[in-house]
């Protein structure tokens, strides 16, 4: 039996939704893989590896320029529609807000099914005014954690029989740190025993880094001997210049735009944190707890399943920082108590098999057609 044709379409060529489109290329076994990204995010960060990534996996790659504001969109909901009906595909799967809308309008013109992954839902009443109007266009949605899929019922989004939870995933058994994996301390200049505290994060609102900003003054200020790094680049590049924290901690904050294998380096962390105001399922805090390395998160969706009843990590209420702050000093001052936390965190984190996730996500291709 042939391979089902599968189009995949992607604006947010950054992030989590590429790594998960390449993921989904390389474990989604059964398919044959077209994917549809434009050559560079405008108004974001591209991820330039993941084109090379989904080709390397087996995928086709077509260069379609899509943008991220609806009516600049036109030519390329154009460029996607010869596309379809020149490819042919039994299904095509649309990622994210921009390529969902599209990817859904698209496929809507042969009637093959349709199937639609937010990776976080967008927030404000106008985005959730166009999620609901494409909601007949949807065969189904995956969405990433079961919070997320709460969050779609409760917008009224999809009916429940057309709604499937998938969560993201990741290497899992048997992974080891890549060789090239970088000495963070060496790196930033710390000793080995300096307590460190981090996170890998873009710097959009969805991931308020202007909060880590305040937790790290807040934690430095307390902990004289303690750092703070965040890893990653965006817009909001601002919200964590020096200017932004009191001169006794700037030298003990550190701000790395880009580090080659990040992921692979969040072992040396003493404790990780995300202080975003929404997620889909992020893989930064996942990898984390794969590494033994306990995460404090902002208590919101995506986030809930991640440490689901106090496995390997803690959830704190998203708009209080000094709640957060006391979470992360009592981690740092209690060694034991930290690693006994890091070694739940790494047997709860099996849980996220990239492999399943593929799995799944193929089952779902062939159950719809």
């Amino acid at each position: 039996m042939p391979d089902l044709r599968v189009l995949q379409v992607l604006e947010a060529l950054e992030g989590g939704a590429a790594r998960h489109l390449v993921d989904l290329v390389r474990t989604a076994e059964g398919v044959e893989h077209h994917v549809a990204i434009p050559s560079e995010r405008v108004g974001g960060l591209t991820d330039r590896a993941a084109a090379g990534h989904m080709i390397a996996a087996g995928a086709v790659v077509h260069i379609i320029e899509m943008r991220r504001s609806p009516p600049r969109n036109a030519a390329a909901l154009a460029s996607l529609l010869a596309l379809v009906h020149r490819i042919r595909p039994v299904l095509v799967h649309g990622h994210s807000s921009v390529g969902g809308a599209l990817g859904r309008m698209a496929g809507a013109t042969t009637r093959c099914p349709r199937v639609y992954t937010p990776h976080g839902l967008a927030q404000g009443r106008a985005a959730q005014a166009v999620e609901r109007a494409l909601g007949p266009l949807t065969d189904r949605m995956i969405a990433i954690s079961e919070s997320e899929a709460d969050l779609v019922l409760a917008r009224r989004l999809v009916p429940a029989r057309r709604l499937v939870t998938i969560p993201n995933g990741i290497e899992v058994e048997g992974w080891v740190p890549p060789p090239a994996t970088p000495d963070l301390r060496a790196l930033l200049g710390i000793g080995p025993d300096a307590p460190l505290l981090g996170t890998i994060s873009r710097l959009v609102p969805q991931k308020a880094p202007d909060r880590f900003t305040r937790l790290a003054a807040t934690v430095l200020t307390a902990r004289p001997d303690a750092h703070a790094v965040l890893i990653g680049d965006g817009p909001l590049r601002n919200a964590v210049a020096p200017a932004r924290l009191p001169a006794a901690v700037v030298d003990r904050f550190h701000h790395l735009p880009t580090l080659a294998e990040a992921g692979a380096t969040l072992g040396q962390l003493d404790v990780f944190v995300l202080t975003s105001r929404f997620e889909g399922c992020p893989y930064s805090a996942l990898e984390a707890m794969r590494a033994g390395t306990p995460v404090v998160l902002t208590d919101v969706v995506g986030n809930r399943e991640v440490v689901a009843d106090g496995r390997g990590g803690c959830l704190v209420p998203e708009d209080d920082g000094m709640a957060m702050a006391a979470v992360v000093l009592e981690l740092l001052a209690d060694d034991s108590g930290r690693q006994a936390l890091g070694a739940t965190a790494r047997d709860h984190v099996r849980r996220f098999d990239v492999g399943a996730m593929g799995r799944a996500v193929a089952s779902l291709y062939a159950e719809l057609t």
